[in-house]
């Protein structure tokens, strides 16, 4: 059995788990079973063999025993949507039973996973006990020394306190700050405290305390004081720990998202008209406070404005077993949960989040109930239909007008390109000339440089034969007939002198 049938076999928000369980022919082992909550989750991890991050082993017996809290898949969607570098020094503040630390260590990161809940950490180290490169620490994040710091620190359901005389979560977030590198980001995962409708059921756990949330704008604040330098926040979708979709605001109302339209359809009241409830939602969302109706948020503050941390670029990231039709997915696990990046269709992303919002059908009564509530909406699609109609025949107008300016542009840039060409060419026939101007300088240097080396070979020969005539002259002189010569023309000389006078 695959991940994808386990979970369509055994719902995770199923409620009635006994008769599940008596369907499935699972027998819980009652004789054995200890009686605290954590104690039962340690075992169960010693238990299975298969502890992997998609383990359908695991994944079976867990939804089975009421821990689909403690292990699900989902849980490392908050890290899949994000581009981590490979080999990244990772602490993990608050690991619980070991559920992301999992999934971070088969990614190959350095991790130092801390919890406060002793039985956590023995969860947690039977979850990662074939992993070298985690490391799980019982204790506070206030314990924690480190000469290298960190890339990243993730903080998954943290217990923030709210008051109206501090931000909350501040002192906190001021720890995580201090172990951060310079260009090191934290990852936060918080609920949203004001959502009404609630996303995927989470067991309550009498022996382990999780985290209420808090606003997103004081949670803003609070990154701010802590001295984050930027901070990026992402609505999750059905549960703020265990997402499976995931929607950056700002990047959805650039692409002119239809938030009002999508959120009036979830929060529908009896008490107000349904021209009343558009009107407040278009109020909400002109002041771009969206992020207040999403279940919680993913939210992605940097130490510096230099990080190494990317989301990349997709308004919206669907995670799933099996993708859908519409969907461009991105990577696909081994054991198969699904990266999608979905198109911000209008229908298909309020569907999307309409599933995920409410419970999963159990039982043959909430099928027929939910049938009956689309046969009551067929007249209401049926007007969407003819708006949808109008406006695509305006959108396609528009691209008629846009597919002309495109055209225009491209014969400017045409235009543009065959001057640019041209004078290319010029400097290019320049260069020829350059060239050959160049090449017939060598050939002038080369002559002159050999003429040279001529002149040097007859000037070296010419003063060896003055030094040749010199020495024989020298010779001759020092010589006896040379001395009787000069003696003789003396003589003569005399005689001369001495007849004329």
């Amino acid at each position: 059995m695959n991940l994808a049938e386990v979970f369509e076999k055994f719902p995770a928000n199923q409620s009635d788990v006994a008769h599940v369980a008596q369907q499935a022919g699972f027998q819980p082992h009652v004789a054995q079973r200890p009686t605290s909550e954590i104690a039962r989750l340690e075992a169960l991890l010693k238990d299975v063999e298969d502890i992997s991050s998609l383990s359908p082993e695991l994944m079976e017996r867990a939804i089975l025993e009421k821990f689909w809290y403690h292990v699900t898949p989902f849980r490392s969607a908050l890290i899949r949507a994000l581009e981590l570098p490979s080999g990244s020094r990772i602490l993990e503040v608050g690991c619980g039973a070991g559920n992301l630390t999992r999934y971070l260590g088969e990614r190959g990161f350095q991790v130092v996973a801390l919890e406060t809940n002793e039985a956590l950490v023995e969860c947690a180290r039977a979850r990662c006990r074939d992993l070298a490169n985690v490391e799980i620490v019982h204790g506070f994040v206030e314990s924690v020394v480190s000469e290298d710091k960190f890339d990243f620190v993730v903080c998954v359901d943290p217990l923030i306190v709210t008051s109206e005389y501090f931000n909350p979560g501040v002192q906190l977030f001021a720890l995580c700050r201090n172990l951060l590198k310079a260009t090191g980001s934290f990852i936060l995962a918080v609920e949203n405290p004001l959502f009404a409708p609630g996303g995927g059921h989470v067991e309550e756990s009498p022996d382990h305390i999780r985290g209420k949330g808090a606003p997103l704008e004081g949670i803003r604040q609070s990154l701010s004081s802590a001295g984050f330098t930027g901070c990026e926040s992402f609505m999750t979708y059905p549960h703020h720990a265990a997402p499976q979709l995931l929607v950056e605001t700002t990047t959805a109302r650039t692409r002119r998202v239809p938030w009002a339209s999508m959120v009036s359809d979830l929060y529908k009241s009896s008490a107000t008209t349904r021209d009343e409830l558009e009107g407040w939602l278009r109020a909400i969302c002109a002041e771009r406070i969206e992020n207040a109706l999403a279940p919680g948020w993913l939210i992605v503050a940097h130490a510096h404005t230099v990080h190494s941390i990317v989301w990349n670029g997709w308004a919206v990231k669907s995670f799933d077993l099996t993708p859908h039709e519409d969907q461009i997915a991105e990577r696909v696990d081994e054991k198969g949960i699904t990266v999608s990046a979905l198109p911000l269709k209008e229908e298909r992303l309020i569907s999307i989040i309409k599933n995920l919002a409410r419970p999963q059908i159990n039982s043959v009564k909430d099928y027929k109930f939910s049938l009956r509530a689309a046969d009551s909406r067929i007249g209401e699609l049926l007007k969407r239909e003819d708006v949808l109609k109008t406006n695509f025949e305006d959108s396609e107008k528009r691209f008629k007008r846009d597919l002309a300016d495109e055209r225009e542009m491209k014969r400017v840039r045409e235009a543009e390109l065959d001057l640019v060409l041209k004078q290319y060419h010029a400097i290019g026939a320049m260069c020829q000339e350059m060239r050959q101007e160049g090449k017939a300088l060598r050939e002038m240097v080369s002559e002159l440089r050999h003429k040279y080396q001529t002149s040097e070979t007859w000037a070296s020969a010419l003063a060896g034969r003055v030094a040749d005539a010199e020495t024989e002259l020298y010779t001759v002189r020092s010589s006896l007939s040379w001395k009787l010569s000069s003696r003789l023309k003396g003589v003569k000389n005399s005689v001369k002198e001495f007849l004329f006078s």
